[in-house]
């Protein structure tokens, strides 16, 4: 086998597994960002939670439970991944389904 060959076999082989690895890849990234989603929506639930139980009223248990997850969410060094909106937006679900679950 000369180097002509060996450059062509190489090519060859690359280009077979680049796209099942690229899928692979992508594949991984959305399941972690599931998954990392699905724990937000868990904390988002066990915040409004904790904070409906303080007494408080509405606008507060809203702030105090936003603050409540965004410290969790740092704390569990997932910060990179959400915004200040993302939080918000799990803390509006959770408190939507939390009302449902009431009525």
């Amino acid at each position: 086998m000369n180097f002509t060959d060996t450059l062509i076999f190489i090519g060859t082989f690359i280009g077979m597994f680049s796209v099942p690895l690229i899928r692979l890849s992508q594949y991984i990234k959305a399941h972690t960002r599931n998954a990392h989603i699905q724990t937000a929506m868990d904390w988002a639930g066990q915040a409004v939670s904790y904070v409906a139980g303080t007494g408080v009223s509405s606008d507060q248990n809203k702030t105090q439970a936003i603050a409540t997850l965004t410290a969790r969410i740092k704390a569990n060094g997932l910060a990179k991944n959400f915004t200040d909106a993302q939080i918000t937006a799990y803390i509006d679900q959770a408190i939507a389904l939390a009302n449902k679950e009431v009525k």
